[in-house]
């Protein structure tokens, strides 16, 4: 049996380093993302597929076309999250990638699809974690679609204010602020563009950034997370 590249990378990676479970940190076989009983607790999340939220958010508000959010933001997605952004618990960024461009493709949506970006981090919170996760998350998904990847689409204008500290409405505000135009000068006109992020909360930032891809040319937007949260986590 002959394996594809990215598989010999993860055999000789787990050789140096086990390859653990990002759900519950048990060890897994070099090729396997997530340990079964993880998997199976993960909450598919039944929302709008415009908004990605139930109950709808106001349509009319939003920059971006559509919305695709794989599973509720709780429980062992949560703690999956968490390893992805604070462990380099790659792994779920690289189950979900997959997942995620399945469905765009079983959806339709990647015939229409030009490219795909990420949300964008701020270079001092860069600095701390030392990547950014959405932009592993972008990298899979664009794999998964054989579509190109732009990197540094955007750029974060490194606001001081933690977003995750703010209300509903002072995250409109501040994402309003951060977001803009990044470096990587492409012609976006008419193109089609995936936007991925790990947490659809306010969908403020989400909204923010397609705001900008429209700006700069941009005919769609679609925005794809991992996961999004329920009511009772939004404010």
């Amino acid at each position: 049996m002959t394996l594809e590249p990215s598989k010999i990378k993860m055999y000789l990676t787990d050789l140096l380093l086990p390859n653990r479970c990002p759900g519950c940190g048990k060890l897994l076989i070099w090729d396997k993302l997530m340990c079964d009983a993880c998997r199976s607790k993960l909450i598919p999340a039944q929302v709008c597929p415009v908004c990605g939220k139930k109950p709808c958010t106001d349509h009319s508000s939003l920059r971006f076309d559509r919305a695709l959010c794989l599973y509720e933001y709780s429980g062992k997605c949560k703690e999956a999250i968490y390893s992805l952004k604070y462990n380099g618990g790659i792994n779920f960024a690289i189950y979900c990638g997959k997942k995620l461009g399945e469905i765009l493709k079983e959806q339709g949506i990647s015939r229409e699809a030009d490219a795909v970006c990420c949300v964008p981090m701020s270079r001092r919170k860069r600095r701390r974690r030392g990547y950014n996760h959405a932009q592993i998350l972008a990298r899979f998904v664009a794999k998964e679609l054989d579509k190109p990847f732009y990197k540094d689409l955007l750029l974060h204008s490194d606001t001081l204010t933690e977003h995750h500290r703010l209300s509903a409405a002072q995250r409109r505000e501040n994402a309003q602020k951060s977001f803009s135009p990044g470096k990587n000068k492409i012609d976006l006109k008419s193109k089609t563009i995936i936007l991925c992020d790990d947490i659809y909360t306010t969908g403020s930032t989400m909204n923010a950034c397609a705001d900008q891809l429209k700006q700069m040319g941009a005919k769609k937007v679609i925005a794809v997370s991992i996961a999004t949260t329920m009511p009772e986590n939004d404010n």
